[in-house]
C-alpha cells in the first residue's frame, strides 16, 4: 500500500517530490506520477512562496518528462 507524503513547507514539498522520484526510478511511475500531479495541485492552491519558486519548476520539469515518454493510447491521439 503507498502512503501519500504530507505537504506542506518548501522542506515538506521537497521531501515528497524526492519520494516520487524515488517511486519513479524503482519503476512505480504511476504512483510517483500521482505524487508529483498533488503536488503540483497542492502548490497551485497554497501559493506557499517557497515552494514555487524552488519547487514547483522541479515537479513541473519532472512531469513533462514523464508525459513525453508516456506512449499515447488511441483516445489521446485523435
Amino acid at each position: 500500500m503507498n502512503i501519500m507524503p504530507d505537504f506542506g513547507t518548501v522542506r515538506e514539498n521537497e521531501a515528497a517530490f524526492d519520494i516520487a522520484v524515488a517511486y519513479i526510478n524503482r519503476g512505480d511511475i504511476a504512483w510517483g506520477h500521482s505524487i508529483l500531479v498533488a503536488l503540483r495541485d497542492h502548490i497551485w492552491s497554497t501559493e506557499e512562496h517557497k515552494s514555487t519558486q524552488w519547487i514547483l519548476p522541479k515537479v513541473l520539469e519532472a512531469l513533462e518528462q514523464l508525459n513525453t515518454c508516456l506512449p499515447i493510447t488511441p483516445s489521446q491521439g485523435s
